[in-house]
């Protein structure tokens, strides 16, 4: 678990941290507005007592809504990848199955994790409102 980042550190956000958090989705173009709306899970990451990320569940039923968020002075060290994967443990302690992201960019980020892109038909209905206008494809991985 965390492969190459042993000690990965991920907390519940507390309600003072909302602002950063919604600051750094922003910046990555992902909803932000919503963070204290009911069905929303966040979790503020840390390496070595030093803040990496965030990331978050939404969730909807048997479905979860991924964000995942990596300060950018981090990015391309593999956290992303370790966050992605506490989060998947996270959501199916919250009784999802299936866990869904609009991959913007990242695809193939995803795609190395096992998500497959999906037609925006299939996608859940709660899923498909809250997607950023304009994604690309959403993409899902069975979870639980």
């Amino acid at each position: 678990m965390n492969a190459g980042h042993p000690k990965l550190l991920w907390l519940p956000l507390a309600p003072f941290e909302r602002d950063g958090l919604k600051t750094a989705l922003k910046g990555a173009g992902l909803p932000h507005d919503d963070v204290a709306a009911p069905g929303r899970y966040f979790w503020r990451f840390e390496e070595n007592d030093v803040p990496v990320g965030f990331g978050g569940i939404e969730v909807h039923g048997d479905d979860g809504l991924l964000r995942i968020v990596t300060l950018p002075v981090l990015r391309h060290r593999g956290l992303g990848g370790a966050i992605a994967e506490a989060l998947e443990g996270e959501t199916v302690a919250l009784g999802c199955r299936a866990l869904w992201v609009a991959a913007g960019g990242e695809a193939a980020f995803f795609a190395e994790r096992g998500y497959v892109p999906v037609l925006p038909a299939a996608v859940p209905a709660a899923i498909a409102e809250r997607l950023p206008p304009g994604a690309d494809t959403p993409m899902m991985k069975r979870v639980g």
